[in-house]
C-alpha cells in the first residue's frame, strides 16, 4: 500500500508508487453536499473524477464532474468482500489517488491501511493524528496539554452512565455542578462497528433530562459531558504538510442546528487567535491533509475556547469552494504534483447555506418574507448549487416538491 506522505519544504520526493499519472481520481463516501463539493473542486481543474460508496440514487451524482459510479460492497466487520472489490477497482482504473471523503469512508481505510493495493496512492492521515481526532476525549486531552483552552468537560464510562440513569436529575458530575445547558457527546461519530449510522451531539436543558437521557443511551464507549460557551461557531479549514499550514480559511457559523452543527455559514477574515491554536494542533500532530477545526468564539469579549477537529473534508467546504478556496484540488497537487506553496486568499463576506436543511432549521423563526427574499435575489451560494452544475440542485428542488405533495396528499387523505 502506497500512503502518499510528501515532504514539506521544497518538495523533493514521496513515498507513492512511480507510475505515469492519469488525471483520475476516486471518491469514497455517503455524504451527497460533500462529496459534490470535492468533485467539483477536482473536475473543474480536469481530474476525472469516479465515486464509489455512495448511494447509487444520490442527487450528487447527476454532476457533469462526475465521470463514472463504481458499485462495490460496504464495508463490513464480517467479510473482506469491499476490500478485494476496492482493491480490484484501483489496480483497474490506475487512480493518481483515492480520497475518503467522509468518516464512513475514512475509518475503514484507516484501520485497514496495511491491506490497502499498492498500485496507487490513499489519502490516509498519520495513525497518531487518527486516534486522537477520531476521540473527541483524546481530542480534549491534548488540547489542555497545549495550554489551548477548552469548555468544562467530562468524560464518562458506560458504569458512570448506568449509575447515573438511576436518578431522578443529574445535577452535577463527578461532584462538580453542571451549569445548563449542556452537550451531550460521544466520543467518537461514527465506529469501525457502526460506519453507517452517525452519532449526534444532544443539546440538555434539565437536570431531568439529561438523567433521562443516559436512560436512553449508554454506549459501551462512553459519553462527554461538555457545558456551553457563549458565542458564535468558528471553523478553521486547513490543508497541512508534516506539521506546516499551506493553506488556512475562517468561516463563522450564521445558523445552527440543535445537533451542534450549521446550516448558514459566512467566511471571516483571519482570527489570530484561533490561527495560533491550530497551528499548535497541526504542528504537535505532525498534521498531512485537510482539516477543520472548531470553536466557539464571542465577539466582544474575544473570548474563545478549542471544541473538536474534523480531520477529513467538512460539512461546510461548498462555502470554501466558493470563495475560491480549492482544498480538494490544492490536497492532490499536494499529495501528487508535489506542491509545497499555495495561494490562501479567499473571498471574505461570502455565505452558503444547506438549503433543504436551512429552510428546515428557519421554520421555527420569524421574518419569513426576509428570508424568503434572499432566496430570489440569489444573494447566497448553496452547497448544491452551483451555476456550471445545475442539475444536482434541480433534482434536490424536485425531491422537495416531492415532499411537499405527498405531505399534502397524506393531510388530504387523512
Amino acid at each position: 500500500m502506497s500512503i502518499a506522505e510528501p515532504i514539506c519544504g521544497p518538495l523533493v520526493g514521496s513515498k507513492v508508487i512511480d507510475c505515469p499519472l492519469t488525471n483520475r481520481v476516486l471518491l469514497l463516501g455517503n455524504d451527497d453536499r460533500v462529496l459534490l463539493a470535492v468533485a467539483r473542486g477536482l473536475g473543474r481543474k480536469g481530474i476525472e473524477v469516479h465515486v464509489a460508496w455512495c448511494d447509487p440514487s444520490s442527487n450528487a451524482l447527476k454532476s457533469k464532474y462526475i465521470f463514472r459510479f463504481h458499485v462495490i460492497p460496504s464495508f463490513s466487520m464480517e467479510s473482506d468482500d469491499w476490500l478485494k472489490a476496492l482493491n480490484r477497482l484501483v489496480r483497474a482504473e490506475r487512480f493518481d489517488l483515492v480520497m475518503p471523503c467522509n468518516d464512513f469512508a475514512v475509518i475503514p481505510l484507516q484501520n485497514h491501511r496495511d491491506r490497502l493495493a499498492d498500485e496507487t496512492r490513499w489519502y490516509l492521515i498519520n495513525e497518531e493524528a487518527f486516534r486522537i481526532a477520531f476521540d473527541k476525549a483524546e481530542t480534549s486531552g491534548l488540547a489542555n496539554s497545549l495550554e489551548i483552552k477548552t469548555p468544562r468537560e467530562y468524560a464518562i464510562n458506560d458504569v458512570q452512565i448506568r449509575q447515573l440513569a438511576q436518578q431522578t436529575e443529574v445535577a452535577a458530575i463527578e461532584g462538580q455542578r453542571l451549569h445548563f445547558p449542556i452537550y451531550v457527546k460521544p466520543r467518537s461519530s461514527i465506529t469501525q462497528h457502526d460506519v453507517k449510522n452517525k452519532r449526534s451531539a444532544q443539546r440538555i436543558d434539565t437536570p431531568a433530562e439529561l438523567a433521562e437521557t443516559f436512560r436512553k443511551d449508554c454506549p459501551a464507549d462512553g459519553l462527554l459531558i461538555q457545558e456551553s460557551f457563549a458565542g458564535v461557531g468558528v471553523g478553521v479549514e486547513v490543508l497541512a504538510c508534516k506539521g506546516k499550514i499551506l493553506m488556512q480559511l475562517q468561516h463563522r457559523r450564521l445558523r445552527e442546528t440543535i445537533d451542534g452543527g450549521s446550516t448558514y455559514r459566512e467566511t471571516i477574515a483571519e482570527i489570530p487567535e484561533l490561527s495560533d491554536a491550530t497551528l499548535k494542533l497541526v504542528k504537535r500532530l505532525n498534521y498531512t491533509g485537510v482539516a477543520m477545526f472548531e470553536y466557539r468564539y464571542c465577539p466582544d469579549t474575544r473570548d474563545w475556547v478549542f471544541l473538536e477537529i474534523n480531520a477529513r473534508f467538512w460539512g461546510s467546504l461548498p462555502l470554501a469552494i466558493a470563495s475560491g478556496a480549492n482544498f480538494p484540488y490544492a490536497l492532490y497537487e499536494m499529495l501528487v504534483l508535489h506542491r509545497s506553496e499555495f495561494d490562501s486568499s479567499y473571498v471574505v463576506g461570502r455565505r452558503c447555506r444547506n438549503l433543504i436543511k436551512d429552510l428546515r432549521a428557519f421554520r421555527m423563526q420569524r421574518h419569513t418574507k426576509l428570508y424568503l427574499w434572499d432566496l430570489l435575489l440569489a444573494k447566497d451560494h448553496f452547497d448544491f448549487m452551483a451555476k456550471d452544475d445545475w442539475r444536482p440542485q434541480l433534482a434536490e428542488l424536485g425531491d422537495i416538491a416531492k415532499a411537499m405533495f405527498a405531505k399534502i396528499f397524506w393531510r388530504q387523505k387523512n
